[in-house]
């Protein structure tokens, strides 16, 4: 995808400030009916969040390949889309339209707080946690775990959190709790690149290329909440396969 030629290529401090108001400007045309549509029709609000993706990704000259290794085949009732590795906010208009389908995002109290970013998905049903209140981070697990019985596709970090220097995070077993309770099939997603595009604590988007890779969907009807750890440990390796650490 081109970046538009009356855009400068170099990430300088007047390149990043232009792209950045570019961006924004965007927002709220797009972004206020995502958040207006969002509780009355989820789908309509999913496809202007993409769109707003879209044209962030085209303004900041950011080049997004999808690998899918399910090949499109998305046949059961719930999926549980998992980041196995967590980088870079440019995540935040790369994912949405990698995704095969609508999801509800399982997040954090901040990024909830994110001027649209977070806004449109708490619109739309996501959950949101706090992880520092373990009572309502209970409630949390139990909400979208019904959400997920019920039909819905949820999409979330497996580490909670950005990683500082691009090493892996420490798992958290909340999502394969969260899996097991619903029977959701589980389906890891591997992010290359993000942190070259966006580096954590920085503010100017480089233009480059973000891999996006689906690995095959994990089945967990029959596991049990003893399977957890193992669970974790099977997606651990996954991520270790892929040359993470």
């Amino acid at each position: 995808m081109d970046v538009p030629p009356s855009l400068p290529t170099r990430p300088g401090l007047l390149s990043s400030l232009l792209r950045w108001g570019v961006a924004c400007v965007a927002m709220p045309p797009l972004l206020t009916p995502a958040l207006l549509l969002g509780p009355v029709s989820p789908g309509a609000s999913d496809a202007l969040m993409r769109t707003w993706c879209l044209w962030a990704r085209r303004v900041f000259g950011v080049d997004v390949e999808v690998v899918d290794h399910n090949e499109g085949r998305y046949d059961a009732s719930s999926y549980l889309f998992l980041q196995l590795n967590q980088t870079s906010l440019s995540e935040t208009f790369v994912t949405p339209p990698a995704l095969p389908r609508p999801v509800r995002i399982f997040m954090n109290i901040e990024y909830a707080a994110l001027p649209f970013a977070g806004w449109v998905p708490w619109a739309q049903g996501s959950t949101v946690v706090v992880r520092q209140w373990s009572a309502q981070a209970r409630r949390a697990v139990d909400r979208a775990a019904q959400a997920l019985r019920e039909g819905a596709s949820y999409y979330m970090s497996i580490e909670g959190r950005r990683s500082e220097d691009g090493r892996l995070n420490p798992y958290r077993k909340g999502a394969a709790v969260l899996a097991i309770r619903s029977g959701a099939a589980l389906v890891p997603m591997v992010f290359h690149g993000a942190r070259d595009v966006l580096p954590f604590g920085e503010w100017r988007v480089r233009p480059g290329r973000v891999r996006v890779e689906l690995l095959p969907a994990i089945p967990t009807e029959g596991l049990r909440y003893e399977d957890r750890d193992a669970l974790v440990e099977r997606l651990r390796a996954l991520a270790r396969e892929r040359g993470l650490e």
